[in-house]
Parts: C-alpha cells; sequence; structure tokens
C-alpha cells in the first residue's frame, strides 16, 4: 500500500549517506538449495551433503558448473576420488532435511535412514546407471556431473570444482 511505499522511501531518502555497517557474516541469500549425492567405490553406498556454494558457469560447447565441497566431509572425500555426483536441487517441502544432509556426517549417522524416516526415503532412479548414487524423491532437478579435469581448487575451507553436466533430469 502507499503508506508502506512512503515509509521506505523515507528511509532511503533519511539514512545518511556512508551508514554502512561491518558485519562478520554476508547476510542470508534467497537462492537454491542443492544436494550432492556421490557413491563410494569401495563400500558402494551413497553418501549425500549439503553444498552451499553450487552455481552454472557456462552452457556451450558444454554446461559448466562450479561446486564448493566442505574440506573433511565423507561427499569430499568420495568427489575427489570418484569425480562424479548427482547435484539434486531440493524442493521447497525439502528444506527440512538442509540439517540432517548439512549438518550430520555419513561416518556417524545413516542418513539414508532418518531420511526416510522425515518422509524423503532414497531411492535409485531408473534414468541413472547401476553405478550412480541413490537419489532424493521429486527434486526439482537432478544434474549428473563430473569433474573437469584431474583436481580440486583449494579455496581454504573449500575445495572448488569444475564439472561438466553430463544429463539433466527434471
Amino acid at each position: 500500500n502507499i503508506h508502506c511505499l512512503l515509509a521506505f522511501v523515507a528511509i532511503i531518502l533519511l539514512r545518511p549517506a556512508g551508514c554502512l555497517q561491518i558485519s562478520p557474516t554476508p547476510p542470508l541469500t534467497n537462492v537454491p538449495v542443492y544436494s550432492l549425492a556421490t557413491k563410494s567405490p569401495v563400500s558402494q553406498k551413497t553418501g549425500m551433503n549439503i553444498l552451499t556454494y553450487a552455481s552454472p558457469v557456462s552452457i556451450r560447447p558444454d554446461r559448466v558448473w562450479c561446486i564448493g565441497l566442505f574440506k573433511g566431509t565423507a561427499s569430499h572425500e568420495t568427489f575427489a576420488e570418484t569425480g562424479k555426483g548427482i547435484l539434486q536441487q531440493l524442493a521447497v517441502n525439502q528444506y527440512s532435511l538442509v540439517k540432517l544432509l548439512g549438518g550430520t556426517s555419513l561416518r556417524d549417522v545413516d542418513k539414508s535412514e532418518e531420511c526416510a524416516k522425515l518422509g524423503f526415503p532414497w531411492y535409485k532412479a531408473h534414468l541413472l546407471g547401476a553405478n550412480d548414487p541413490d537419489v532424493l524423491p521429486n527434486c526439482v532437478s537432478y544434474l549428473k556431473i563430473s569433474l573437469i579435469g584431474d583436481r580440486l581448487i583449494d579455496c581454504g575451507s573449500h575445495d572448488v570444482a569444475l564439472c561438466k553436466v553430463e544429463s539433466m533430469f527434471v
């Protein structure tokens, strides 16, 4: 309504120039939430995490995504070893999985079992290959990705991977 608009304009116009404040953390943004599913070649178990950083960076000649992998996690170790995974864009009703997938470790918690308890049982997608990891049901999209080159880029707390999108499913 007009009162809200006038209040907003007054705040902007009356704010002194240069009154920005230093913050130790960036503001939260409204961005898609991604989970990376990987499969250990040794145990043949699927692992899933939450990727804080995932973004498309190119569309030609190949679709390329950049992902940030938090160091020391089972997902990081598996992706570094195999160079493959399934990037899943979570649907809004799956956001309840963020704490489980991003705040716990496959080493300590059976994430598949816990996801099933929350109504999101992992499954083998028929469109993916037999050696691919299980995935969450009803994600917005699934991107089968592979590491470009043979190494991750050290960026401090995270390693960055440039990944080719091998196939996409919606």
